[in-house]
């Protein structure tokens, strides 16, 4: 594990950005994950500014969202949506090359369907990854791990701050499992503000366990994790 502190998020938005440039030159037909969130709206908004000015181009290469919500394709708080609306096109993929769980359809028939994808582009090269103040790594929640691909249920708390409305609760998601996550040829993890210092503790100093699912991915042999200070909890 490769961890690097920078000074302030937004230099810590630029390194990852530039870790995905990077591996796209080398390999143009990248395979891909990406996430949603907060967290990572800043590198898709500089991915965009590389692509105009045409020092990125990912137009071979591949994407699978890490999760998506039970709600119907064209429902606002869809992360189909979300990736619309904030990378695909924006950051030069090619949205008939851009695979995201399908939230309409019988979910246990669609994880089967998405590890099937997945195992077809090659398995994964480069997983972007955010980090919960829970652990949690795309919806893989604390307590017992999924190894593929599968449907969990969310706190109403998240339901809320995505402005599902009630008539979709108990709100669900379709997640990749972390064994989908470890067999990923490079992970790089992006995690800033003092909320998710918590969390960076558990990942790089406490023991692997369930209850901080981030610190399952420890034992990968290519995990870059992207800190600024204060998620850094000052002390680096």
């Amino acid at each position: 594990m490769n961890v690097l502190i920078l000074s302030d998020p937004r230099a810590a938005t630029s390194t990852v950005a530039g870790v995905i440039t990077t591996a796209a030159s080398v390999e143009p037909s990248l395979v891909l994950g990406l996430p949603t969130g907060r967290t990572p709206i800043p590198v898709y908004e500089e991915l965009a500014e590389r692509h105009a000015r045409g020092e990125l181009d990912l137009s071979r290469a591949r994407a699978f969202n890490l999760d998506e919500l039970l709600l119907p394709r064209d429902h606002p708080a869809t992360f189909r949506s979300f990736m619309r609306l904030h990378a695909w096109e924006r950051i030069g993929l090619d949205p008939e090359r851009c695979d995201i769980p399908d939230g309409e359809v019988d979910p246990d028939l669609e994880c089967g369907r998405y590890d099937s994808a997945v195992a077809v582009a090659g398995g994964l090269d480069l997983v972007f990854l955010g980090l919960g103040a829970d652990g949690h790594v795309a919806y893989n929640l604390p307590g017992p791990p999924h190894p593929s691909t599968h449907v969990v249920e969310l706190a109403t708390s998240l339901a809320d701050s995505l402005g599902v409305p009630e008539e979709w609760r108990p709100l669900r998601a379709i997640t990749m499992g972390l064994e989908m996550l470890l067999g990923a040829r490079r992970l790089v993890m992006l995690a800033v503000g003092e909320a998710k210092a918590r969390a960076v503790r558990a990942l790089l100093e406490g023991p692997e366990t369930p209850g901080w699912p981030c610190s399952l991915l420890r034992s990968h042999e290519r995990f870059d994790v992207v800190l600024d200070r204060a998620a850094a909890g000052g002390e680096w």
